[in-house]
């Protein structure tokens, strides 16, 4: 069935649903993982987190980018009459055996003790290491199927599973273990959650996709070839998304960067709004023809925006009211130049707005482009770290997040408009306007100190507003 413009805004609504559902139930995750933080100090914390984005940056390696070719191809199916899992199954099996690859390479340099000679990674035992890379493989699987769970129009699936499920049961096994002296328990909580959210899968897929391993049967072609720039894109943009991280471990030590973890998983929330709603905009993107591209992606789009922001804006005014209360659940020495976790707020916020052109670029199958953006991106990440992280701190590596999301916004805007193509519609103005006053509450709370209760009915009263305008938006998006 073709879809139209009013199919679409069915879709984008019950995913903006599901969005608000998965956004309460991901408070959970960042709250568990600032106990993680506080139970096993900065430093342990600091060394737990870094290894987990490794072992996910190997991952997503592992996969050539067909998670997200999955979601793009998928939607296809019907449309060009082919089987409508085509591709899925392929997928699925090449990835398991590349992963299993990788694993092994990184477990035959844990036993030989390799990692010792990184002075980050030196702390961890062989066994630990070894616990932390069994992570791969399931991880690797359990993102392949959320690329098939969007691509088939489910991405509540993979907000449940992956975005929720998983990251609140690593930090709740690790608790668990670690208080009933189970040694390695951070590593073993990981692994645990990953291969629960592989088996959650499992008959949520099956329902619309046959699940099997196929090893003889190639790629599509037409999915490979989207999939490889999208496969190198998101290496690079995982090492993009960690990199300030990784150098505070490597510049100031693990201690620094257990403080700015705490600060990034925070921030974190508003981030992962932007990154939910890309594959839920990408087949409704990737399933327009190009007239439809000329008179229909303006209101979606915008509407998108306006849903991200809203979100994210929920959380902002929570984030700004109440930083010192957030980041005591961690404990006192975890107050470290909390002006950073302000700076990721508002370059999280700004990519709300912006960022989503990317998911444009990859619906209309430019996912070339997007490669060669993210590794400028990086470039510019690398010389910013290292040039202010030494002597700014933490700060310093806010700011080089916050410029690149700014290069992105930018580079992809203006490529857009040269493609003819419009994105933002008058209906977004409520949505920046609400951005404003956040800024300018940040700026102007210090100088006043308001009692909590004060704030407490200041977030009401703001929270009370932003419904009202996300109730606009719906009226005005029909």
């Amino acid at each position: 069935m073709e879809n139209t413009l009013e199919t679409d805004k069915k879709f984008l609504f019950k995913s903006t649903l599901y969005n608000f559902l998965g956004t309460a139930l991901k408070v959970v995750a960042p709250a568990l993982m600032i106990v993680v933080a506080r139970t096993f100090g900065k430093e342990a914390f600091g060394i737990f987190v870094s290894t987990q984005l490794l072992m996910q940056t190997l991952s997503r390696a592992s996969v050539f980018g067909l998670p997200a070719g999955l979601n793009w191809f998928l939607p296809q199916n019907n449309v060009n009459n082919r089987p409508a899992h085509l591709g899925f199954n392929q997928s699925l099996s090449r990835s398991l055996i590349v992963s299993i690859i990788v694993s092994a390479i990184l477990l035959v340099c844990a036993a030989f003790g390799l990692h010792k000679y990184f002075d980050s990674l030196a702390s961890l035992s062989s066994r630990e290491l070894s616990i932390y890379t069994l992570s791969i493989v399931p991880f690797a699987i359990m993102v392949i199927f959320g690329g098939a769970a969007e691509g088939i129009r489910k991405p509540q699936y993979r907000m449940f599973i992956n975005d929720c499920m998983v990251y609140a049961f690593a930090p709740l096994i690790a608790l668990i273990f670690y208080f009933t002296d189970i040694p390695y328990a951070l590593a073993i909580g990981l692994l645990i959650a990953n291969i629960l959210g592989c088996f959650l899968y499992i008959p949520l897929i099956r329902k619309a996709l046959p699940v099997s391993l196929n090893f003889k049967d190639k790629i599509p072609r037409e999915l490979l070839i989207y999939s490889i720039p999208r496969g190198f894109s998101d290496v690079v943009g995982s090492i993009l998304s960690r990199i300030d991280l990784w150098m505070i471990l490597l510049l100031l030590g693990s201690g620094e960067a257990g403080v700015y973890a705490v600060m990034v998983t925070i921030s974190n929330g508003l981030r992962t709004i932007r990154q939910s709603y890309g594959p839920i905009l990408l087949p409704v993107v990737a399933g327009m023809s190009r007239d439809r591209l000329g008179t229909d992606l303006k209101p979606i789009f915008s509407y998108c925006v306006n849903m991200v922001t809203l979100i994210q804006l929920a959380i902002g005014f929570f984030i700004v009211l109440f930083p010192e209360q957030i980041l005591m659940i961690a404990g006192k020495d975890f107050i470290v130049q909390p002006e950073t976790l302000g700076i990721l707020l508002f370059a999280h916020l700004f990519g709300g707005f912006f960022s989503l052109s990317a998911t444009v670029l990859n619906g209309i199958g430019k996912s070339l482009y997007t490669l060669k953006m993210d590794i400028a991106s990086l470039g510019v990440a690398f010389l910013v770290n290292y040039f202010l992280i030494p002597i700014l701190g933490l700060p310093g590596a806010a700011l080089s997040s916050f410029a690149v999301i700014l290069l992105q916004s930018i580079w992809n805007n203006v490529y857009i408009f040269k493609l003819n193509l419009r994105l933002y519609s008058k209906k977004i103005i409520p949505s920046a306007v609400w951005s404003v006053l956040l800024l300018v509450l940040y700026i102007l709370l210090p100088g006043f100190s308001p009692e909590l209760w004060q704030k407490i009915v200041f977030y009401i009263a703001a929270a009370c507003g932003l419904v009202a305008t996300w109730r606009l938006s719906i009226v005005n998006a029909d």
